[in-house]
């Protein structure tokens, strides 16, 4: 393992340390489903990617529920061997092959939507994105150039964070009280 790679692992683990002591606070995951609905209203979005929260990640849930109710069309991931497939999300979810809960809906492209919301462990100021490590969304943001905006805790904007070359970076990051765009 190269030494960017135990880097990125070493960080992984003090980040999920972090998320396990973290209080589910309501209110934060409010204001921060308001912050993703304004920023489609501000950016005038009609199809957006987004994921279902599972582990820990800032919960976006309330913010599906407006999308949808406000004529928003949302694609979700689901996990398909080692690659991410996305559904128009209909509000319903199941249990996929990692034994969490995806949306289910009809088959869509990633390259369909206006913009991406995506979970990251961390993201820093010159838009690198740290994932789970699975590459999934990194393989997945590879074969397109859809506006990528990575989800966090407001703690998980960090100064500098490693990257590796095949890391994908990410247009802005937004949290429950912050949206910070990077020049790419």
């Amino acid at each position: 393992m190269s030494s960017v790679a135990e880097d990125k692992a070493e960080l992984r683990l003090k980040l999920r340390q972090g998320r396990i002591e973290r209080q589910p606070n309501e209110d934060e995951s409010a204001r921060l489903s308001e912050q993703l609905g304004q920023f489609c209203i501000d950016n005038n979005l009609r199809t957006v990617a987004a994921y279902f929260p599972i582990q820990g990640e800032p919960d976006i849930r309330e913010f599906l529920g407006w999308a949808l109710k406000n004529g928003i069309k949302i694609l979700l991931p689901t996990v398909s061997g080692e690659n991410l497939k996305w559904v128009h999300f209909n509000g319903n979810t199941e249990f996929g092959e990692l034994g969490f809960e995806e949306g289910t809906g009809k088959a869509g492209q990633l390259s369909s939507v206006d913009a991406a919301f995506i979970p990251a462990m961390a993201v820093d100021f010159t838009g690198n994105r740290l994932g789970k490590g699975k590459g999934y969304y990194d393989k997945a943001l590879s074969a397109t150039k859809v506006k990528t905006i990575a989800v966090v805790f407001d703690e998980e904007i960090l100064m500098q964070i490693p990257a590796e070359p095949h890391d994908q970076k990410v247009n802005a990051a937004i949290s429950a009280s912050k949206l910070i765009w990077f020049k790419r």
